[in-house]
């Protein structure tokens, strides 16, 4: 019989080292959810945080202007400066210093060079704005393969300063008749991109400018969508100087996803995507296609966030309704949406 000297120490068996691990391992798998949940909680707070800000500035836009920034510098023939909203508010956002080195005299693009970025402002498309962007997508630095940011040039992939957050322009229609039936816009009128003053939400495309006020929101500030998210791994123009594609629709479902990027072959169609898919109505999720990417979409699971044109923020769940989603963004078309319909 073996007997154990007085004051000896029994080490821990194999088996019984083996079970704590496993306890250990256990523990950490239930708590690493929970960790993460708390961070993106976080993170989604931060970015309701920034769109709070920019409805903020929005209104103290309209205080000293009378009305909401344009969507855009661009007319109907797509020529002028083509800087967007995002580029007029910057004194509201305590970027007086950013916006006083903006020449808005001479556009965002050298349209006499090929569409290239004008050198006078080009430090401007690679100056980062920490409110302008989403901390829950991984959008905290320079895009290189930004196109389509004027339209003399399709072919050149710019590096330049994303954008996560896009105005609203309304319930336009797509050319898809999948979701135009959603559409309140005449259907004579078509696809019209919002031209010539036709949007029919708070900010438009090329209008030459045209803005809109608080008294013109006639369906109510609450109820009328100002701005929304977006990411620039969903939309290959997203930059936040430009004004070609700072906006979006509710035609098409909140968080469709384009995630393709060019080269890659969309699954539904079979189509390889690439800017001669800009405006087709295949090519469903291609982030150069305009037609699907010209709309709202988030990295948060189950919705995106939105900033309301009286200033609040409210998140919204992408199982909402087509018709309540289309009627929210739309300023003065009369739809009656209930409190408890978002």
């Amino acid at each position: 019989m073996t007997v154990q000297a007085p004051g000896a120490r029994r080490g821990f068996t194999l088996i019984e080292l083996l079970v704590v691990i496993a306890i250990i391992a256990v523990l950490i798998a239930l708590l690493l959810p929970a960790v993460q949940a708390a961070r993106e909680a976080a993170r989604r707070a931060q970015c309701v945080n920034n769109m709070k800000q920019l409805g903020i500035a929005m209104h103290n836009y309209h205080d000293v202007v009378g009305s909401f920034p344009p969507g855009s510098l661009v007319d109907s023939g797509w020529g002028g400066s083509w800087w967007a909203w995002s580029a007029m508010i910057l004194p509201q956002l305590e970027q007086a210093n950013l916006s006083n080195s903006i020449n808005f005299s001479i556009g965002n693009t050298n349209s006499g060079n090929g569409g290239d970025m004008h050198p006078a402002n080009s430090t401007i498309y690679r100056t980062l704005i920490a409110g302008y962007l989403c901390p829950s997508d991984d959008s905290n630095r320079l895009f290189d393969d930004r196109k389509w940011t004027t339209i003399n040039d399709l072919g050149t992939s710019y590096l330049a300063a994303p954008l996560n957050y896009i105005a609203s322009w309304g319930d336009q229609r797509t050319g898809n008749p999948l979701f135009d039936v959603y559409s309140s816009e005449p259907v004579e009128q078509g696809r019209s991109w919002g031209c010539g003053n036709k949007f029919s939400g708070m900010f438009g495309d090329c209008s030459s400018g045209a803005t809109t006020t608080l008294a013109g929101c006639t369906d109510g500030t609450s109820n009328t969508m100002l701005l929304g998210e977006n990411s620039p791994h969903y939309n290959g123009q997203l930059l936040w100087v430009n004004g070609h594609g700072a906006y979006g629709g509710t035609i098409i479902p909140l968080n469709w996803k384009t995630n393709l990027k060019d080269g890659q072959t969309d699954p539904t169609d079979g189509t390889v995507c690439s800017t001669a898919y800009i405006t087709a109505i295949n090519a469903t999720h291609c982030f150069r296609n305009q037609v699907y990417n010209f709309a709202f979409k988030s990295k948060h699971a189950g919705g995106a966030n939105f900033t309301f044109s009286d200033g609040s923020v409210r998140f919204i769940k992408q199982s909402i309704n087509p018709r309540t989603y289309a009627a929210a963004s739309t300023r003065n078309r009369g739809e009656i949406i209930s409190a408890d319909a978002f």
